[in-house]
């Protein structure tokens, strides 16, 4: 008998019970609810949860729900709990049907636009220019609503900003501030004369602001007055280091009438406005503007610790499906639970936390307001694998356990043939991969590029912090609070026997991962003294090995290709290769901080407190001629992956070493 399926519908056909999607405007549902099936859709990921609950027992093979092509613009977000789980034997799939394009959003359109009247532009508007007045437009929305991102025909557009420069180095100026000026309304700082004049009572600017060379913030200003050249910063990251003042301070004002210039728009929730001044001077009404609505797309939430971790979220995966557009929260409401000490949002567009054995597969993760996907406290056996993460506000994976203390539950996981790119448009010191209280871990065959610190990231807590409680804690955010720069669990720390930092490491959870066949190219490319392969204060017996990566230096000072740092040790680094082009001192500016060979003292810069065995064998990275081998190693990472995920803007990008290597 002739076999009448096409290849997709064959592909289609997943074992177990088969549930459908289709947006609402796709179809013709003839005045009948969906039933699920291919015929009669559902047209809410809602409604397909409903109907999995709804069932006594889950089939045989599990169930698998297809997302048909469209874009499906999500109300809230769209969260699954320990009852949406399935079974090893038995999972649940949330997919996109094979050979179509399914989309989650969470898009807000804005309408609407029009010039300003005469009496509006004989007003100050907050320091607005008159070339801005006479080219803006502007939007109505409701009073309230504030949001941190644009997009005109699916193309971000630039917030306004005192200077278009982002070398903070060169162009930004400094706040200043003392100790005393920190207070439960923030940090009071006293800004340059003139910087603040027109803006009393603007309520919406933020301040992105270098709190040390390797950190900043993008803090809600508060009560200015230009007066007293003065306003309250407000930031719930713990970053504010005590040598800020010498190793920080830069700032950049962003979100303001008075630096409105062509191609930018700032919003004003007070009144409810928006503006918007055309790159090309044309109207916005011929175009489709938005902002982002939700923080979060989807949330698996677990039980935690509830009930003894019994409950999570298991056996669930999301598997090619496109995930665009969220938002982030200002900083001075960041949830008081969250781990704030690595100066990002700790947000993600895809959140789980309280979850076992599940994965996300082959899908397209973008323009996220924080995170791409969070990993948070209790998680096991998750997988990430064949995704394109790129233009994060913050990193494209962050996974957090619970903080230093008895209890050991994030571990296991995999990253593997993954594209993360252009991450940190906002938080600078954002990783591809951060890693925070999670061991046993592997990260093999992904391709990192064009970021503005680390590709991959472990870090810790200081042992001298633990010992001495939260009064040791010499970091904080700007109304003095210290705890979550680790959220220690104090009442599991036996403090009085941490009396070096190898008592300290039972409770830092965060070793035995194996980080290799990475390619990280173009790393560190706005902040300083860091590296592509970075460890700080973390879990011994971790794997660094066969990793490579290219940069180009114009200013190298502080940036190293590995950078093992302070009271790291049981580090193995073999055969690492790096091809650091313009890099003027190889051995220790851009090569390794921290390392030993064999016991032995190497060339490479050894700091005091970095201590232990750390290994350091056959890794090589050059300033001119390319290391032995190392294109060899490009084209055996590539080869293995098979390729990457490559849908999303600056996913093209190519290095010299990739032409020669191709060659």
């Amino acid at each position: 008998m002739k076999d009448h399926l096409t290849e997709t519908e064959k592909s289609a056909n997943a074992a177990g019970r088969v549930l459908y999607i289709a947006p609402s405007l796709s179809t013709d549902r003839r005045g009948k609810p969906g039933d699920g099936s291919k015929e009669h859709p559902f047209h809410t990921p809602e409604e397909a949860r409903c109907a999995i609950r709804a069932m006594e027992n889950l089939p045989e093979g599990g169930v698998t729900v297809y997302f048909r092509a469209g874009e499906y613009n999500l109300g809230e977000t769209f969260t699954l709990t320990p009852e949406d789980s399935g079974e090893a034997d038995k999972p649940i799939v949330w997919a996109a049907y094979p050979g179509e394009e399914a989309c989650l959003v969470s898009k807000e359109r804005i309408t609407g636009w029009r010039r300003l009247t005469e009496d509006e532009k004989a007003a100050p508007l907050y320091g607005m220019s008159g070339e801005a007045k006479n080219a803006v437009w502007v939007a109505e929305i409701p009073v309230g609503r504030r949001f941190h991102a644009l997009y005109e025909n699916g193309v971000k557009l630039p917030n306004s900003r005192m200077t278009g420069s982002e070398n903070w180095q060169a162009d930004w100026l400094k706040v200043r501030a003392t100790p005393d000026d920190f207070g439960p309304e923030g940090l009071r700082g006293t800004f340059d004369p003139g910087v603040l004049d027109m803006l009393d009572g603007w309520e919406d600017a933020e301040v992105r602001m270098l709190t040390a060379i390797w950190w900043n913030v993008n803090a809600v200003l508060k009560g200015i007055d230009s007066g007293e050249n003065a306003a309250y910063i407000r930031s719930g990251l713990t970053v504010f280091y005590p040598g800020w003042m010498e190793q920080g301070r830069e700032y950049n004002l962003l979100n303001t009438p008075k630096y409105l210039t062509r191609g930018e728009w700032c919003v004003d929730s007070a009144r409810g406005r928006v503006y918007y001044w055309p790159e090309n001077g044309g109207d916005p009404n011929d175009s489709v503007i938005f902002a982002p609505k939700l923080r979060e797309l989807v949330r698996f939430q677990g039980d935690e610790e509830k009930d003894g971790w019994k409950r999570q979220v298991r056996h669930v995966t999301l598997r090619g499906l496109r995930f665009l557009y969220s938002d982030r929260v200002p900083e001075d409401e960041l949830d008081p639970g969250w781990l704030t000490r690595n100066g990002e949002s700790p947000d993600g567009m895809i959140y789980l936390q309280g979850v076992d054995s599940c994965s996300i597969e082959d899908c397209v993760i973008g323009y996220s307001g924080a995170q791409g996907i969070v990993i948070d406290h209790y998680a096991q056996n998750c997988s990430i694998t064949g995704c394109e993460i790129a233009h994060t506000s913050s990193g494209g994976v962050y996974i957090t356990g619970y903080g230093p203390g008895a209890v050991d539950v994030n571990r296991h996981h995999m990253i593997a043939r993954c594209h993360i790119h252009h991450a940190g448009e906002d938080y600078m010191h954002s990783c591809a991969v951060q890693f925070f209280a999670s061991g046993m871990n592997t990260i093999e065959y992904n391709y990192f590029h064009d970021l503005p610190y680390a590709a991959v990231s472990i870090i810790g807590m200081i042992w001298t912090h633990m010992r001495g409680g939260i009064d040791a804690i010499d970091t904080q955010n700007t109304f003095g609070g210290k705890q979550t720069m680790y959220n220690p669990r104090w009442n599991e720390i036996d403090r009085d026997a941490v009396k070096d930092y190898l008592a300290a490491l039972p409770y830092q959870h965060s070793g035995d991962t194996v980080i290799q066949y990475n390619i990280c190219d173009n790393y560190m490319q706005t902040l300083r003294d860091g590296g592509a392969l970075y460890a700080w204060c973390s879990g011994r017996d971790k794997i660094w090995r066969h990793n490579c990566g290219y940069r180009v230096f114009s200013d190298d000072w502080g940036v190293r290709a590995i950078h093992i740092d302070d009271w790291e040790g049981f580090n193995d680094i073999e055969e690492n290769l790096f091809h650091a082009s313009g890099a003027t001192d190889n051995s220790q500016t851009n090569g390794t901080r921290g390392g030993r060979g064999d016991g032995r003292r190497t060339d490479l810069d050894v700091w005091d407190d970095t201590l232990g065995d750390n290994v350091w064998q056959r890794n090589v990275i050059t300033s001119g001629t390319l290391p032995d081998g190392y294109l060899a190693l490009r084209r055996t990472i590539r080869e293995t992956a098979g390729g990457w995920l490559s849908v999303l803007p600056g996913a093209d990008a190519e290095v010299e070493d990739d032409r020669e290597a191709n060659a």
